[in-house]
């Protein structure tokens, strides 16, 4: 028999049957559905957070951070002019980190400002207002977006945003904000127990928001930012010679005239030169932090949710296997006759085997194509009423909760109709071993 007569009988057959044909392939869709939707919620969960990875920063960027009791390994301006001169090191860059009280009305917030240089503090993505002018010399902040979230009320210490989810009406930009840096001199203890601040009020311009909104995080979204060299002057005059948080100090409690950095990030010429600068740090007794890294843990982590995900999926898949099995299965008890005929008359074992297997594929055919088709809409559902929830969890603006990749679908198919193959296997086999005179004669 040629395939095309082959594939006409099969066709045929299932077109007889249609209300069978029906449920069996039903039950092949909803198989495949959980498995591309499933595989298509570990993978978009992959992307998500691969896209949150890489907005910290360069793939090719280290964080290098020390807080240790050993000075010699402080990060001051002598050690990175000594890793400058490092074969790896393209550009490295410190951080200066200023605490300080911020006050409006009836409202109080801690802040850490951060100094970085020029260069880098433009990189920041401004949402309202400007970039600090340096020109002028004068300390501008850059207030990140989620900062608002972190306000509370001085008087009854209760937090609007995270105790009722309401945000504190504080206007960073438009209203007058005063700050106060903590000196020893100037924390007291009140009638309550608490710990006041009274350090004399400034007012430092806030001239420009990160961009985002409260739910959408990056790693500018809970800080301040100001240019560094402009930090360093306006907090020499705000301490003048008393100690300043974070700073060295010599035995009577006097600061020292060089500067103590939280961390610097190395940017490394090579990307393939990353893995050996982390080492070299590492081996320094420093801590390392790199995008690289949790990139690769992520992925590693995120692999095995999704073989998970999918073989919750390919349950179903199994499922659905059985109920063509069961189908091919009547099929062939159904036509016994039409199986003996064909054998006496000399039809080729493998054509009556080939005709059963070849429904069964259909069947797992016609059901991958539904299930995919179905998937891409569910896909949609899921993101569109899901996807925000989602954006949230995951503290990222516009998470994509679904993902099918372009050759998922093409494999799901492949899959199904190879499971339907498999599952037709056995009753056709079977079909193949049957006694002509035997089934002519039961019929």
């Amino acid at each position: 028999m040629k395939f095309k007569d082959i594939l006409g009988l099969s066709l045929g057959n299932l077109k007889r049957r249609k209300w069978r044909t029906v449920l069996t392939v039903t039950g092949v869709f909803i198989g495949t559905i959980s498995v591309v939707i499933m595989l298509s919620l570990g993978y978009g969960l992959k992307q998500s957070m691969t896209e949150q990875i890489n907005s910290f920063g360069s793939m090719n960027d280290i964080m290098v951070y020390y807080d240790g009791s050993d000075s010699s390994m402080q990060i001051t301006d002598d050690k990175l002019s000594e890793w400058e001169e490092l074969p790896f090191v393209s550009s490295l860059y410190p951080e200066l980190v200023i605490p300080v009280d911020m006050e409006q009305g009836k409202w109080a917030l801690s802040v850490i400002i951060i100094g970085l240089p020029e260069d880098i503090l433009s990189e920041i993505p401004i949402g309202e207002g400007r970039m600090p002018s340096v020109a002028n010399g004068e300390l501008e902040l850059i207030m990140g977006n989620q900062m608002i979230c972190d306000v509370y009320n001085k008087n009854t210490y209760e937090y609007p945003y995270w105790d009722n989810n309401q945000l504190a009406d504080f206007d960073f930009l438009n209203d007058t904000v005063y700050s106060k840096f903590t000196k020893e001199s100037s924390v007291k203890v009140d009638d309550n127990g608490n710990l006041v601040n009274t350090a004399r009020k400034k007012i430092i311009p806030i001239v420009a928001m990160v961009e985002g909104g409260v739910e959408e995080y990056s790693k500018y979204s809970y800080a301040a930012y100001a240019e560094l060299d402009i930090l360093k002057n306006y907090i020499k005059k705000v301490y003048k010679g008393e100690a300043i948080p974070g700073q060295p100090t010599d035995r009577n409690g006097n600061p020292l005239n060089y500067w103590v950095y939280l961390m610097a990030t190395v940017r490394v010429s090579d990307k393939d030169m990353v893995e050996d600068a982390v080492a070299y740090f590492r081996e320094m007794g420093y801590r390392v932090d790199n995008s690289q890294e949790w990139l690769e843990e992520t992925e590693s982590m995120l692999n095995i949710v999704q073989l998970v995900l999918g073989g919750i999926g390919a349950v179903a898949l199994l499922v659905a296997a059985i109920g063509i099995t069961n189908t091919i299965t009547m099929s062939i008890y159904e036509r016994r006759k039409e199986i003996g005929i064909m054998k006496v008359l000399g039809c080729d074992i493998s054509d009556i085997g080939g005709m059963f297997i070849s429904e069964a594929a259909f069947i797992g055919f016609l059901g991958g194509v539904v299930g995919v088709i179905l998937s891409y809409l569910l896909s949609f559902i899921l993101n569109v009423v899901a996807g925000p929830m989602a954006s949230i969890a995951l503290e990222m603006s516009d998470a994509t909760l679904s993902v099918i990749p372009f050759w998922l679908p093409f494999v799901a198919i492949a899959f199904a109709t190879m499971i339907g193959m498999l599952a037709g296997y056995f009753p056709a086999r079977k079909a193949t071993r049957m006694s002509p005179l035997l089934a002519i004669r039961n019929e």
